[in-house]
């Protein structure tokens, strides 16, 4: 017997008919076929073998581009996705899928346009200069979801692997332990509150845009921590007047973003010296000022530069906070909740790295024990 939603009935004149979707117009209206048999076993076998056919690239689509599905994408999850990824998926479709696959009928499309389109990302960019691999995967990843979207909303199954680019991993570089002291102590000079806001950053690897929403609302002095429940960052203004860019803050990136994270106790005085009202920001001190991300960046270039360390961005002290940890024999789930991550995995593969001095030592241990040089 038929199940509900099957698209199979028994009709009046005794035969059985099964519905399909043959074609899509351009306004997005669905054109069904139908085939008929004596028996509901027959008229749904002959409709799935139809179904088979179809999926295999013979469905015959409307006219319709992949630009348009494209920006039928974009507009379907404009209302699911928060604003910054919104933002982020709008000029990524902007700047890269619709100027490369807006007039290709998708009845034609194959896998010989996503490999000459992921060459001229490798080779060419937007404006000549080449993308990394990391971010051609990431634009290949939306295309993808495009992809499943057609399928989904669509019945249009597209039968084409994406081959992305192989991305090498680097080791990024963290601050030294000397590094790391003599910055502590350029902050600790005529400290102010955004520079006791970098020192919290050093101790507990908090991202910048975490830092920057930081006020003294989520501060509890009476259980020595703070809450991280918001980020703030700069996106590109899609409303057509007024500035380029915007300043936004939202909450962070994952659930597990939300999280409680322990004040030091050596930073409590400094935490009591430059207390404010619970709706002041921390960086400044005051409620109607903040200090943005990029702004942060330019300040932390400077301290930086004043403990004389070469090649630093802010987003290293997380990186080194999460290094030295592990080095000290901190225990890795804790570490991972600290840092607002979903799991300990991601902790360790992508902001744990080992010194050098930490791998001569480990591999000098290892030597004294099973290795005889006489």
């Amino acid at each position: 017997m038929p199940r509900r939603g099957e698209n199979i009935f028994h009709r009046k004149d005794g035969r059985w008919e099964a519905r399909y979707v043959k074609e899509i117009t351009n306004d997005n209206k669905k054109i069904y076929g139908s085939v008929y048999a004596k028996t509901y076993k027959e008229v749904k076998l002959k409709r799935d073998k139809i179904c088979v056919a179809l999926a295999n690239g013979n469905l015959v689509v409307s006219k319709d581009t992949l630009g348009f599905y494209i920006r039928q994408w974009l507009k379907f999850h404009k209302v699911r996705f928060k604003i910054s990824t919104y933002v982020k998926y709008y000029s990524v479709v902007d700047n890269y899928l619709l100027p490369y696959f807006d007039k290709i009928p998708l009845k034609d499309l194959s896998s010989r346009h996503i490999d000459a389109f992921t060459n001229s990302l490798l080779t060419k960019g937007k404006n000549g200069n080449p993308l990394s691999s990391k971010t051609v995967k990431d634009i290949l990843l939306i295309l993808k979801n495009v992809f499943k979207f057609i399928q989904t909303e669509y019945n249009i199954n597209i039968n084409i692997n994406i081959v992305y680019p192989h991305n090498p991993k680097k080791e990024s570089r963290i601050l030294t332990k000397a590094e790391f002291i003599n910055l502590n102590n350029v902050l600790l000079q005529d400290i102010d509150p955004c520079k006791f806001g970098v020192l919290i950053a050093m101790a507990t690897g908090i991202r910048i845009g975490e830092l920057c929403a930081l006020k003294w609302g989520n501060i509890n002095l009476d259980e020595d921590y703070l809450y991280i429940e918001k980020t703030m960052q700069r996106i590109k203004n899609l409303e057509g007047n007024g500035p380029k860019t915007i300043i936004i803050e939202q909450s962070p990136k994952s659930a597990t973003s939300i999280r409680k994270i322990p004040i030091p106790k050596n930073l409590i005085p400094l935490f009591k010296k430059f207390k404010q009202n619970d709706d002041c920001y921390l960086l400044t001190g005051k409620p109607d000022k903040f200090i943005e991300p990029r702004a942060l960046e330019k300040k932390f270039k400077r301290y930086i530069k004043l403990a004389e360390i070469e090649s630093a961005n802010f987003h290293m002290l997380r990186h080194t906070f999460a290094t030295l940890c592990i080095e000290e024999g901190f225990e890795i789930k804790c570490l991972s909740e600290i840092l607002g991550h979903s799991g300990s995995q991601i902790t360790l593969d992508r902001y744990v790295h080992s010194s050098f001095k930490s791998k001569k030592d480990w591999i000098d241990k290892f030597a004294s024990i099973n290795i005889s040089s006489h």
